[in-house]
Formats: structure tokens, sequence, C-alpha cells
């Protein structure tokens, strides 16, 4: 579903846009009210957010002008202003409801869900077609109650096809219901999505034409799967038509006993854990968008004290007293949307003290000066307290073992005198399950409790033998290797020979030991899990275009890298030496020096020879790409490719440079020569 949020303040905006895209909605963020309505006039939207005080135009008018266009879709107030009579106001313009600044995220999102269900037939526990089933509340997909892990674009790829089940939908239309305006991709990205969620629908044994292409108009849920067969029952065939049109057989029974249950045994029902569960994903958000907005903050806390300070030799123009109130008013909504009220009522004490235009009274100048100071203090100490970022969890190495060397019993006694935990696994099924189980804790809660991180080993051992090795198992550890990004190998084998190591190679850039000793593979092992839990990948971009390095660094940072960007190529090597950055994304055409010139002086030092170097450039003509790859290129990328495929890019080049300075650094001595 897609909303629209007006929203000026741009900390607010920033928070709101990620917390409703986590909880997969389409989100457009507009700064004033006319950006607002040229969104509305190009997109259809299932909800608008909309902050009263706006710049251009106000959010009453703006509601007013939704209903006066015959525009019905439901809009969430947001405002800072209290008093019956501006909700009032708000309803009269066309509001369905309104929450008052400063919020909890969760009563917002509250909201938000409580308002798209007034639009919607009925309230779906769970969306249904042929043996696949979808829990809008929990998140879940499932087919023949195999559980599919899908990433958020193929998730809502499929509740829309489940939503509208009779429509098909062209490339153009997916594009519009699924991706918000900035991200803006190609109609490739949608082959890409429907490719990836036929392969996770065919591994779960769904048919391959599940999603059936309508040549020349698009994609829809094969019809032919849900038509009853004739030795179907009739209560079979009711269930179907059921499900077809959204609702839910024996929803309200259902409902009713399993609340009954959860009551009875103390347990939570489904609905509950699932909001649970949505509520810790809200607050893992917040504590990473917290670090970003936080200084900002400090900023507007300045310009207080010096509208004060100028406030003591004379009247306030209305200029700064406007940009003062202005302040205190984002102050007010900000910090009370992290949790930090007692922040949030100072500055609404203060956003009262600077309202109007009658002059500041001498018994006020105190109280505003107090406040300013409690206000500093207050964000001071959530600055300096706010507690670091948990670690995600780590994906463990898997040691692929071959059994004729004999060394698993002496490893794993080393390894636990070692403090390391490690896990043996018998079978790639009971591989697979553990890592993938691993993988979506990762992604579902990146602040696991000590309970997650700790029911899994640091390491595992995984009895394997390249000589014996047949392409089929080849291609399950590759596929593997190729869900879980962050899964590392450490190849031990007892057969060197040409044939072996190029089954290896086949696994990905992998470090390959040949007869290994004991201490040399727990030597491996320490190597390749202190570069695994090195600090987040910082990466420096370089490109003459600011407002490209804005959204670059916004995109990224999301991702969970540390941006620094640079629009002077003059100031690189001094920048470069500061960063000590990962990775290097330059553009190619660039004033004064060029991508391609910066590029070979990194290759020409010594220290940042091995930097990995990506070029991301609009120049499509081959002679200049072949010039970017012969002055040391690792990788190129056209800007106009989907964000996902820079994104692969960098993680894959980043991936490989820590693996070699792995290999590097295990590789002490020379190998013994092969038989």
């Amino acid at each position: 579903m897609r909303i629209l949020l007006v929203e000026d303040d741009a900390s607010v905006a920033t928070v709101l846009q990620k917390v409703l895209t986590n909880e997969h909605y389409v989100v457009d963020v507009a700064s004033d009210g006319h950006a607002g309505w040229q969104f509305v006039s190009a997109f259809h939207y299932d909800l608008v957010v909309l902050d009263v005080v706006l710049p251009k135009m106000d959010g009453l008018a703006f509601c007013r002008r939704l209903r006066e266009c015959a525009y019905n879709m439901p809009v969430l107030l947001v405002t800072a202003l209290d008093s019956s009579t501006k909700k009032i106001a708000g309803l009269n313009a066309g509001a369905d409801d309104y929450i008052t600044k400063p919020f909890e995220i969760e009563e917002l999102l509250a909201r938000v869900r409580a308002l798209l269900r007034r639009v919607q037939t009925s309230i779906l526990l769970t969306l249904e077609w042929e043996e696949l089933r979808l829990q809008p509340n929990s998140r879940e997909v499932s087919y023949a109650k195999t559980r599919l892990n899908l990433t958020p674009k193929e998730y809502a790829l499929l509740e829309l096809f489940l939503r509208n089940s009779s429509q098909v939908f062209s490339r153009r239309a997916i594009l519009d219901n699924l991706w918000n305006h900035s991200e803006a991709p190609g109609e490739e990205t949608v082959t890409s999505h429907i490719k990836g969620l036929r392969r996770k629908l065919a591994c779960a044994s769904a048919p391959t034409d599940f999603i059936e292409t309508v040549y020349g108009v698009g994609y829809r849920l094969n019809p032919m799967l849900e038509d009853s067969s004739p030795g179907e029952s009739s209560d079979k065939r009711i269930a179907a038509g059921q499900r077809k049109t959204g609702q839910n057989p024996g929803q309200e029974t259902g409902q009713k006993t399993g609340q009954k249950t959860a009551r009875g045994t103390g347990q939570q029902s489904p609905e509950q854990t699932a909001t649970t569960s949505s509520q810790q994903k809200t607050k893992a958000v917040l504590a990473t968008l917290w670090n970003s907005v936080k200084f900002r903050q400090t900023e507007r806390i300045n310009l207080l004290k010096n509208i004060f300070q100028h406030s003591q030799t004379g009247p306030i123009p209305d200029g700064r007293r406007q940009a003062a109130y202005q302040a205190a008013h984002s102050l007010t909504g900000v910090l009370g949307i992290f949790g930090l009220i007692t922040a949030s009522d100072l500055a609404r004490e203060i956003q009262e003290l600077l309202k109007g235009k009658a002059p500041i009274k001498p018994s006020e100048f105190h109280q505003l000066q107090t406040l300013i100071a409690s206000l500093e203090e207050s964000l001071d100490q959530a600055i300096q307290t706010s507690e670091p970022l948990p670690e995600a969890p780590h994906i463990p190495p898997v040691v692929l073992m071959d059994p004729r060397l004999a060394l698993t019993s002496a490893l794993v006694n080393m390894l636990w005198e070692k403090g390391i935990t490690v896990k043996i696994s018998p079978h790639f099924k009971a591989l697979k399950k553990m890592l993938t189980i691993l993988e979506d804790s990762k992604q579902e809660n990146p602040f696991p409790s000590k309970v997650v991180t700790g029911a899994y080993p640091e390491v595992v051992l995984f009895e394997f033998s390249l000589e014996e090795a047949s392409p089929a198992q080849l291609e399950q550890l590759s596929t593997l290797a190729h869900q879980i990004p962050s899964l590392i190998f450490l190849v031990c084998s007892a057969d060197g020979t040409l044939t072996s190591r190029i089954k290896g190679a086949q696994l990905g850039n992998y470090p390959f030991l040949y007869n290994p000793d004991v201490a040399g593979v727990a030597k491996g092992i320490e190597l390749l899990r202190s570069h695994a839990k090195r600090l987040t990948p910082k990466i420096l971009v370089v490109d003459d275009d600011p407002q490209l390095l804005v959204a670059l660094q916004a995109r990224l940072e999301l991702q969970g890298f540390q941006i620094v960007t640079l629009n002077k190529p003059t100031n690189f090597w001094q920048t470069l030496q500061e960063a000590n950055p990962d990775l290097l994304l330059l553009d190619i055409s660039m004033p004064e020096f060029s991508g391609i010139e910066l590029c070979q002086a990194v290759r020409q030092a010594p220290f940042w020879n091995a930097l990995p170097i990506v070029f991301f450039t609009s120049h499509a003509d081959v002679q200049v790409q072949q010039a970017a790859f012969r002055a040391g290129a690792d990788n190129l990328v056209e800007k106009s490719s989907p964000h996902s495929e820079l994104l692969s890019h960098i993680s894959e080049q980043i991936k490989r440079s820590r693996l070699q300075q792995a290999i590097t650094a295990i590789a002490g001595s020379p190998p013994p020569i092969a038989p």
C-alpha cells in the first residue's frame, strides 16, 4: 500500500518514512503543501499522513482541497496544536483522524493500520491462494507449510497479487504500486523480482506457473490453480470461493477461540505476538535513526540560545523570532517521537513563550533562559547516555572439513579451549536450516537478545570432500552462499589437485587449505571471524553532483554502510587518508580531476593499492568503460541501474576484499606440493 507523507521537518520525515517502510508500506515524502499536491496529482495513494503546519499550503487547506477535488483516501493529521478547536477544524476540513505531537510511533502505526482497514472490504487475518498463505499481521508467508524467506519487495509483490487476485498487473503498474517516487527503477527490476519470487515458490514445491505471465499485458496469480476440480467437496469449493473474495472461512469463530486459548494458557495470541515483534522492530529502527538526527537537534537548541542572547539587547526581529519558534516546534515533535518526553515538554513550553508577536515580558526572560538550559541539558544527557547499537548477529563461518583429514575431534577441543563454540552439522539439510534461521533472525530483528545470539555456534563444521563432491552438491552449497551473502566457507581438503581446487573455486572466492594441521585450521577460523566482525563498512563516494551525493548517502546508510561524501576532487587525497574507507565509489567525469585519474593515483600508492574501487557513472561508452578498468577499477555500475544492483556490487566487492585480506593472513607459509 502507498502512503504520502507531507512533513516539512526533515528529521521527522526521515523517521516516519523509515518506520512506515519497515512496515512494508511504499512511502513518498513531500516537504511542503505544493509538493504534496503534485504527488497526489501524479500517483494513487491509499493514505495521506499530513502535518498541519506546512509552508506554501498548510495541512488544513491541503485537506480541504483534497475533498473538493473528490479524493477520498483517508487523511491522518499530525499536529502540535492540541486545542479542541484546532482538532475540530481539522476534522471539518475532511481529515479522518488526527494525532498530536509528541506521539509514540506505535500509536501512529496503529492509527495508520486502522484507517487503512476502514477502506478494505474486510479485515484479513490470512491471504490465501491454493496452498499459499500470507499473514499480514505477522508478515509470514508459507507454501504447503514451507516458510518462504522473501525480501521486502517480494513480500509486497505477493501481497499485491493476493489482494487483487483477479487483476493483471503490468510492470509499470507494479512499479507505481510498490516503489516510491525517489527510487524510480526501470521495468527490468520488476522482471528480476518476479523471477526471484517464482524461484522461491518453486523451491517450496509450488507450480512453476503459480505467477502467470499474460503476454503483452503483465502478471497475475494463475486462476487455473484456484479452480475447483470435479472431485472436490462442496465445503472445499466454498472455502476456495471465500479466499478469492478476501474472506476467511470461520474467521470470527477462530479468532474468538484463539483469544480465549491465549488468555487461558497465559500465552500470546498470534496477533499479540505480531504486535510485540513489530514494536521490537520499531525500537530498533528508532535506535538507528537517532544517531543520524540527534546533532541536528543540537543545532536547533543553539539557535534558541542565540535568539535568547539577542533578546537581552533589544526586541527580537520578527524573522528571528519566527525561526526560533519553528525550531522549538520542530524539537517538540522530533524529541517526542524518540521517547524523550521531558525534553519534548520543555520545547513545547519554549514554543508557547515565543508564540505570536507580543514583546516578551521581563518576567519571561528568566523563564525562557531556564527552559533553554534545561532542554540543552536534557538533550546532552540523551546523547551521552544513548547506548551503542548492539552488534548484529554474525553468520558463523562454515568449515568444509575433508573426512580423510581426521581433524574434527582435535579441532573441536582446540576451539573450545579458545572459548569458541562449535556445531557439527551432520548433513546439508541441517546446515541449511540452521543458517537460514539465523539469517532470518538477523533480518527481522537487527538487535537480537542474548538468548537469540547465544543459541547459535560461532563456528560450524561440515564434513565435505571436494574430491567426491557431485555437481549437484557443489550447486547446493553455492546457492546457499548466494542466499546468505555474509556466509563464509573455509575449505580444508586432503586433495590438493587442480580438479579439487577448481571445485572449491566454484563455491566462491574462499580460503582453500590443502592438508592443514589442527593449528592451521584454528588460525584460519580466527582470522575469518576477526575479518567478519570488523566495523561497519565505510565507503568514500566522490561525485561533483551534491544532490546525487545526498541521495546516495541516504540510501546506502539505510543499508548499514558508513558513508563519506566528497564533491570536490581537489580535496580527494586528504579525504582518502582521513576517511580510510573500505571501498571507493567514483564518478568518471568530474572537473579538474576525472575519476579515472583518481583511480590511477590510488593504484600507484602501495598502501591503497588493494582498495576496492567501483565506478558509478552515466557513461555507457565502451571505450570510456574500458579505460576505467585499465586504470584499475574492480567494477563499474551505470547510474541508470537499479539501486539493488549497485548495492549488490558494493557488498560483493567489500566481502571479496576482506576475504582476500584473510586469505593473505592465513597463508603464512608456502603450501605443501600436491601429489
